[in-house]
């Protein structure tokens, strides 16, 4: 592998970084000003896909990209010498040390297995890699009875000083989830614990020890959870602690708890809704923890003992809170460190979080990684993630709030194009997917190149979007393709009161279910969008559930349920399906589609592409060979960007 991704400028490593020199310098006067960037410079993957520091805390092991193929790069944060290992074009999606020499690589394939389960979907695979001789043992590969494929991720353990890797997977028969624990270079395991075809998931100790584990009963409905009262490193003695039979809305087993002895789980049912509880070996639920709204809350657990240390709240950017003293006053330190402005979030911790991976942004840096050393106060910058997008380039997000037609608070996020004035601007309505997801203050590449290009950005955060407590999520129930819809060109006209927005020049993008939104935008809500670019968009609400049914041939699977939450009542899925309204569609319609998407399938844009030309509408369909719904392919995400925005300088042109 040779050192092209160094030479390009994509590795920068300063040991002797200083505070002043982490963030880039800003052009004084406009004669400074850089071309305006290419599409390539926002769209590409950034430089760091992942990023991982050795237990130690000596070494950083990071995935980047070059063209489509994934490079595994490894160093010693001492010396600056980065080495690199070529991974071809695999679609990562975690990486960890497994020990101070291997650390291990989880990917992704789009595949069908019949014997396992009967449609294509995303298969998980997990590898541990010795970075000095360069082997590679992939976890299961030499187990019999079970398929190479893990369920679930993994994780590393320390046994009496020798480090493991843990992971999941299902036994071919019976089908029952085991648990097995691996040395970094032996492929064959060593089984910790069979569960059943119904168990969800195991917490360990960081020694190893299955202390519990959940099942879900999809035909009873039952939950349950297992507690282990047998004698750690012999015997395995599992008896059902806590129970609830819940079709929907069932707990979730978390972690271990603050003590090490119990386990903490988040409940979303009648009384409980919405705490966090420890429980031990008695079955018994301690006081809710004190996490602020746990609705949007997440659990920080200890790298070292496993145990609950504190949460994270993620609003415009994400906050810290610790019950653990050390963490309480790292994070104290960080603003000294890194400056008050500048928006730091934990992206990884050595065995002692004291030497940590720390990720940071500003108003002109669109991503760096740091290493800290707090025993010693060294700094250093790790990677940026796009050294070729001028910091003049870059515009922040502003948070807005605004009133929807029925009087509920809005609040979302406006970017504006750099060096334009805020007044009647070309605007791009972004809504994002889920529906119960959110967007953030952080950096956003397809924001930014819109921007770039001249457009205001508008990325409501609607209503039964995620991170703003319960009752906002379920405000959204019932209300797919309704009000969910309307809170978006409710922000529309706010801006457009404002004097910000021309009104004749909107036009809405999204993806997932933000593709959905994009074409309900261009049917079911008439006069607001110039056109509509739908990237894996929903267009039909029956055929959707079909697809999910055929997964789980349930009716009353959680997913389905949940589902049906936010569609609402069932005579009206015509009326808020776009592919069966498109003779109302009154502006022209971009559908984006990969092949190998397992989560929105190509059918739906298939069927309103269909629909549209039947019904003698205006629309383009782009399709990419092998892409996913995360849009995993570099080439395919700088193409499709591209098609988007020639798309967009078309039917509403910012110029």
């Amino acid at each position: 592998m040779t050192s092209e991704l160094d030479r390009r400028g994509l590795l920068r490593l300063s040991a002797a970084a200083t505070t002043a020199s982490l963030l880039p310098a800003v052009a004084a006067h406009a004669d400074d000003l850089p071309p305006l960037p290419t599409v390539e410079a926002y769209a590409a993957p950034p430089l760091v896909d992942q990023i991982a520091i050795s237990p130690d805390g000596k070494r950083i092991a990071m995935i980047s990209q070059s063209g489509d193929n994934k490079v595994l790069i490894h160093f010693t944060i001492a010396e600056n010498k980065p080495n690199y290992i070529g991974i071809g074009p695999a679609k990562i999606r975690d990486l960890f040390w497994a020990d101070n020499e291997h650390v291990v690589i989880t990917n992704s394939r789009t595949t069908i297995i019949k014997e396992f389960v009967g449609y294509k979907q995303e298969f998980l695979f997990v590898r541990s890699v010795n970075l000095n001789t360069r082997e590679v043992m992939t976890l299961f590969s030499k187990e019999d009875g079970f398929y190479n494929i893990v369920v679930g991720g993994a994780q590393r353990i320390k046994v009496e000083g020798e480090y493991r890797i843990t992971a999941s997977s299902y036994r071919m028969s019976p089908p029952n989830l085991c648990l097995f624990s691996f040395a970094p270079d032996k492929p064959r395991g060593h089984l910790i614990v069979e569960g059943t075809n119904d168990t969800q998931n195991f917490v360990l100790t960081p020694e190893g020890f299955p202390i519990a584990y959940a099942e879900f009963n999809n035909i009873s409905k039952e939950w349950r959870l297992y507690y282990n009262t047998g004698i750690p490193g012999k015997t395995n003695r599992f008896s059902c602690i806590y129970k609830m039979v819940e079709p929907l809305n069932m707990p979730v087993l978390e972690g271990l708890g603050r003590d090490g002895n119990s386990v903490v789980v988040y409940f979303s049912k009648d009384e409980l809704k919405g705490e966090y509880h420890e429980i031990g070996a008695d079955g018994v639920l301690q006081p809710a923890l004190d996490v602020g709204d746990a609705k949007s809350a997440s659990l920080i657990f200890h790298p070292s003992t496993a145990r609950l240390i504190g949460y994270s709240h993620s609003d415009d950017w994400v906050t810290y809170t610790y019950f653990d003293p050390l963490m309480k006053k790292l994070v104290s330190l960080l603003p000294q460190v890194m400056g008050q402005k500048y928006r730091i979030r934990f992206a990884g911790f050595a065995e002692d979080p004291r030497q940590m991976i720390l990720y940071g942004e500003s108003a002109t840096d669109a991503g760096t990684y740091y290493f800290v050393d707090a025993t010693t106060g060294a700094v250093s910058v790790l990677a940026r993630n796009y050294t070729n997008l001028p910091p003049e380039w870059i515009t922040e997000k502003q948070p807005i709030t605004y009133k929807a037609a029925d009087g509920l608070d809005i609040h979302g996020y406006l970017t504006l194009p750099p060096r334009k004035a805020a007044k009647n601007l070309p605007l791009i309505v972004l809504p994002h997917g889920g529906p119960e997801a959110r967007d953030y203050g952080d950096f956003d590449w397809q924001t930014q190149v819109s921007a770039s290009r001249g457009y205001a950005v508008l990325q409501p955060n609607f209503r039964g979007s995620g991170g703003y407590g319960s009752a906002f999520a379920e405000a959204g129930y019932g209300e797919w393709g309704k009000r969910m819809q309307t809170d978006l060109s409710d922000g529309v006209r706010h801006l457009v009161q404002l004097g910000l927005v021309d009104p004749k020049r909107v036009a809405i993008l999204g993806a997932s279910y933000g593709g959905y939104a994009a074409l309900a935008g261009a049917t079911l809500d008439p006069g607001i969008y110039n056109c509509a670019v739908s990237i894996a968009g929903v267009s039909d609400a029956r055929s959707l559930l079909d697809f999910e049914l055929s997964k789980t041939q349930a009716f009353d699977s959680p997913r389905i349920l949940s589902l049906k939450q936010y569609l609402g009542d069932p005579k009206f899925y015509n009326d808020i399906s776009p592919a069966r309204q498109a003779e109302n569609a009154y502006c022209p319609i971009l559908l984006i589609h990969g092949t190998d998407d397992t989560v929105v399938p190509i059918s739906q844009s298939r069927k309103m592409e269909s629909a549209l030309k039947a019904a003698g509408k205006p629309v383009e369909f782009v399709i990419y060979k092998g892409q996913d719904h995360w849009e995993t392919i570099g080439s395919a995400r700088i193409d499709m960007m591209k098609a988007a925005l020639a798309f967009l300088e078309k039917y509403n042109p910012a110029g």
